[in-house]
C-alpha cells in the first residue's frame, strides 16, 4: 500500500463500540494513526486494549462506527482481507505451528498473496498457481527465492535466537522464542502497518531488552511502517513509542507523549484505583 505523503493518516477510528454482553470494550474510540507513527497502547487489564487490536485486524467487528485505512473502510472485511492490505498482527498469547520448522513457520507468512487482492494481486488464477508450482515454472520459483530471502533475512534479525535453528521444529522453542517466531512471521510479509500485542510479555529484563533494541532498530530501517503496540511493560513504552494512547474501561483517556501520559494523574488513577487509593501512594491530591 502506497501513502502519498508522509504525514498521511493510516488507520481512523471513527466512534467506534464494542461490547460483550454488560462489558463496554470499546466505547466511542475516536483517533487516527498516522503513516509511520509508533503508537503504544496502555491501561490496565480490562481496558479493551486488545480488543482494540482485534478490531483493526478484523477478528471482531465493531457494533458501531467505522475503521478506515487510507480511506477504505476495513471493518467489515474479513481478517485475511485486512492483512492482504497491509496489516500484520501478533497475538497476546504466542501462537505457532508447533510441528513446523521455524523457517516453514515463517514462510506462512509469505503466502498472503495467495488469497489474492491487498497490495499485490494475483497475476493469475488458483488453477494457474497450481499448475506453476507443481511444474516449477520460472514464475513460481522466482516467487520461491525472493520469500526464501526475506524469510533468512527476517530471522537473521533476532541473532541466534532462530536462524541457527531454522530447521528445528517450533515446539522446541521457548516460550520467548516462539514470541520472536511469532514477531518474525508478522515481519516477512513485510506490512504497512505492524499492530503488537504485548510482544515482551513473558521475557526477562535481558529478554525484553534484546528485543526492545530489535524493534528500536526495525523502527531505524523502516520510519514508514506505522507500529501499533499494547504493552503492559512501561519502560518498553517510554524507549520505544513516540505516541501513547492509555485506555481505561474502554474509553481513551489521555492521549499524549509517553512521559506525559504515564505522568498523567488520570493514568495514575486508572492503574492505582480510586483518587483515595492513588492518594495513598502519594501520586495525586485526594481534593475531588
Amino acid at each position: 500500500m502506497s501513502m502519498s505523503t508522509p504525514n498521511s493518516a493510516a488507520l481512523v477510528i471513527d466512534k467506534v463500540n464494542r461490547r460483550f454482553g454488560g462489558v463496554v470494550a470499546a466505547n466511542a474510540l475516536d483517533f487516527t494513526i498516522r503513516q509511520g507513527e509508533f503508537l503504544a497502547v496502555v491501561g490496565p487489564n480490562g481496558a479493551g486494549k486488545s480488543t482494540l487490536l482485534q478490531m483493526i485486524s478484523g477478528v471482531i467487528r465493531p457494533q458501531e462506527g467505522e475503521i478506515r485505512l487510507g480511506g477504505r473502510r476495513i471493518d467489515r472485511l474479513t481478517p485475511e482481507a485486512i492483512n492482504a492490505l497491509g496489516i500484520s498482527r501478533t497475538f497476546q498469547t504466542s501462537r505457532v505451528f508447533p510441528m513446523l520448522t521455524i523457517r516453514d513457520s515463517i514462510l506462512v507468512g509469505t503466502q498472503v498473496g495467495l488469497i489474492g487482492g491487498g497490495r499485490s494481486p494475483r497475476r493469475y488464477g488458483p488453477v494457474g498457481e497450481l499448475v506453476s508450482a507443481l511444474f516449477r515454472l520460472p514464475g513460481y520459483r522466482a516467487s520461491a527465492a525472493a520469500a526464501e530471502a526475506r524469510a533468512e533475512e527476517v530471522m537473521k534479525m533476532f541473532g541466534d535466537r532462530l536462524w541457527p535453528r531454522r530447521n528445528d521444529q517450533a515446539f522446541s522453542l521457548s516460550y520467548a522464542n516462539r514470541r520472536r517466531l511469532e514477531i518474525a512471521r508478522a515481519l516477512v510479509q513485510d506490512p504497512d502497518i505492524l499492530l503488537l500485542d504485548e510482544p515482551a510479555a513473558g521475557m526477562n529484563p535481558s529478554e525484553t531488552d534484546e528485543l526492545t533494541e530489535i524493534i528500536a532498530e526495525l523502527r531505524r530501517s523502516r520510519p514508514s511502517m506505522t507500529i501499533v503496540m499494547v504493552e503492559h511493560k512501561l519502560q518498553v513504552v517510554r524507549q520505544l513509542a513516540e505516541r501513547c494512547i492509555v485506555m481505561s474501561q474502554g474509553t481513551v483517556i489521555v492521549d499524549d507523549t509517553p512521559a506525559g501520559a504515564l505522568e498523567d494523574p488520570r493514568v495514575i488513577e486508572a492503574y492505582l484505583g480510586t483518587k483515595r487509593s492513588a492518594a495513598a501512594f502519594g501520586k495525586v491530591n485526594d481534593d475531588g
